[in-house]
């Protein structure tokens, strides 16, 4: 829905003022606010104020998820692809595709998009809370493919109770709000059903990918299995996984699982639920 000039004049001093926050509040760094500025632009002009609400709800969320302990998150030695200050990659891998999907809707206004875009941006907030809260958990947590096998946490591929809930939550939040909105003027109990399993799903995806395909270093400086190739100031060594597939590569590609199955199931479950 194309905004008036009214509307436009909020719009541009709404995102305004999410960039300064998010560079106050240490979200984003400067070149991370510019990409967030891009996506929340398409999604605003091209979609509406309802596809922005629901990115604006990913962006509380994980900001606050981000911060929530975050000395203590620290101390356990994660980095910044972990805690503090998201640079670009990540806001194109979380956000890309639910820009597209924006894009696309406004030039076609051809509905599956809708519901791909509530599965991507459900699917951003599920895997963010789960990494940033599975951190937390009180022991460690298993490997999403031998769930016998624990792990340490922060590991790829890594599940826990914490980080579980936390998938459910974000889910669950995206969908209720969708549903409260009445999204894209869509209506009824499958709304939120729809947010929820493209959510969990593309965060179980993402696990999934973790564990098998994205590429996995050891610091060799604190032994530690790292997602990136640079770690305690010296080149880790690759050990596993592909090398072009990193975290901001599982991130998009979990996005569009999350996007697909929402899709995938509109079709699927209105038949069952007849």
């Amino acid at each position: 829905m194309m905004l008036d000039s009214a509307g436009a004049l909020l719009g541009i001093l709404t995102l305004a003022g999410i960039g300064g926050l998010s560079l106050a509040t240490r979200t984003l760094d400067f070149h991370g606010m510019v990409a967030g500025l891009i996506v929340g632009s398409a999604v605003l002009f091209l979609g509406g104020w309802e596809w922005f609400a629901l990115l604006l709800v990913f962006f509380v969320l994980s900001g606050i998820a981000t911060h929530y302990k975050y000395e203590q998150k620290r101390r356990m030695g994660f980095t910044e692809g972990v805690i503090g200050a998201r640079g670009w990659r990540n806001v194109v891998a979380n956000g890309a595709l639910s820009a597209t999907l924006a894009v696309a809707y406004g030039v076609t206004s051809f509905k599956p998009f809708i519901l791909a875009y509530l599965g991507a941006v459900s699917t951003s907030l599920a895997d963010t809370l789960a990494t940033e809260l599975g951190l937390l958990n009180p022991y460690e947590p298993r490997l999403i493919t031998r769930l016998r096998q624990r792990v340490p946490a922060g590991t790829s591929g890594a599940v826990s109770p914490y980080g579980e809930a936390a998938t459910l939550f974000g889910a669950g939040v995206v969908s209720i709000a969708a549903w409260a909105m009445g999204f894209g003027g869509s209506g009824g109990s499958i709304i939120p059903v729809l947010g929820l399993m493209g959510g969990f799903l593309g965060s179980t995806f993402d696990s999934l990918l973790g564990a098998t395909i994205q590429a996995i270093y050891v610091c060799a400086v604190c032994g530690r299995r790292v997602e990136k190739p640079l770690h305690c100031g010296r080149r880790a060594s690759f050990v596993s996984g592909l090398r072009f597939i990193d975290n901001n590569v599982v991130n998009f590609l979990a996005t569009l699982f999350g996007a697909s199955s929402s899709v995938l199931f509109s079709y699927l479950l209105p038949p069952l639920m007849a």
